[in-house]
């Protein structure tokens, strides 16, 4: 893309397309449904569209993985703003005195550097060298790249319908215990995972599990394999120590991880960083890539992947009857 550097055009069209295929695809998502359920007009014909197009709006995790209730999709696209605006900003902030970003014109800088903001995390393509920008926003693009997934994965389980069972919440729970299809279910055993915490504390307790676990998730696959392809690649560092140097692996690798395919690339060769590595080294990247590729699916538990059956139907009763009974206890005890 270093080749449409100047060109507006593209990197405004590429822009868009990055976003609405990868991050940005369940908020374009449920704006499509949104927009076509506005455009159909309100006759009785179009009754039983309109219909579906609610459904899908009012209920969409259970229809759709990548299909979110109205709050949690303004969260992913707040996410989205926010991680994209620090990627903007450090990229024209860092680059602050270096000569191979500051030549640029001052316009079209702009509009590379919000590209660039947009491609880092999902793309793989990049309009300047990204060996040639400082470190310290190499290192920026390193961390957003490990958390490419993130915005998305957080908000898919935050919304799915069962996710509460997954943590266990109802355990200890009286409204549980006096369902009338708990005590048929024993297999459901659960444990309530913060004793006397609201209902509201759930949810935010819930993202704060998921951060951490996805911070930590694959963060030893990734040092183990930033160990192996340093010792595959022992002697190419003693040879060229500042070409093969651990940054440049470090950053190979989360980018294998995170999927995205930029690369700091060779300072005489046109192809990747990758394609300078030994054999093993490359094998390893491929099951790093593997590994970051299946880290975005939704868990098993999700309301969207199961298939209907009755015993669902009484899983739904009873989490009606406790969120019941709880809205009643609050009311009284205000």
């Amino acid at each position: 893309m270093t080749a449409f550097q100047t060109s507006i055009y593209m990197l405004i069209t590429m822009s868009f397309l990055i976003l609405a295929g990868n991050t940005c695809y369940p908020i374009f998502l449920r704006l499509i449904v949104w927009t076509f359920l506005k455009l159909l007009p309100k006759n009785e014909h179009w009754t039983d569209h309109r219909r579906t197009l609610h459904f899908l709006l009012d209920h969409p995790r259970r229809c759709y993985t990548n299909l979110f209730p109205a709050r949690h999709t303004w969260w992913l696209l707040l996410a989205v703003i926010v991680l994209n605006g620090i990627d903007w900003m450090g990229f024209e902030l860092l680059n602050l005195g270096n000569h191979a970003i500051t030549s640029i014109p001052s316009g079209i800088r702009i509009l590379d550097g919000l590209f660039q903001a947009f491609a880092v995390r999902s793309g793989g393509f990049y309009v300047v060298n990204i060996s040639t920008v400082r470190i310290s926003l190499q290192v920026l693009y390193v961390i957003m790249m490990y958390i490419s997934v993130y915005p998305v994965v957080i908000t898919m389980r935050n919304s799915n319908v069962y996710e509460e069972r997954s943590l266990g919440i109802y355990a200890d729970d009286p409204g549980y215990a006096s369902t009338p299809t708990a005590k048929k279910r024993h297999k459901f055993s659960f444990r309530r995972t913060l004793t006397n915490t609201p209902l509201e504390d759930t949810t935010q307790y819930f993202v704060s599990q998921q951060l951490r676990a996805q911070l930590s998730h694959d963060i030893w696959w990734l040092v183990l394999a930033v160990f192996i392809i340093m010792c595959i690649e022992a002697s190419s560092f003693e040879a060229n120590p500042a070409v093969f140097s651990v940054f440049n692996v470090i950053f190979e690798t989360v980018s294998a991880y995170g999927c995205v395919g930029i690369s700091v690339g060779l300072p005489d060769q046109a192809y990747s960083f990758s394609g300078a590595l030994k054999t093993g080294s490359k094998l390893v990247l491929c099951a790093v890539m593997i590994r970051g590729r299946h880290r975005g699916l939704p868990v098993a538990i999700d309301k969207a992947v199961l298939l209907p059956r009755e015993e669902l139907g009484g899983l739904e009763e009873d989490d009606a009857v406790i969120r019941m009974e709880r809205t009643v206890s609050r009311g009284r005890g205000a």
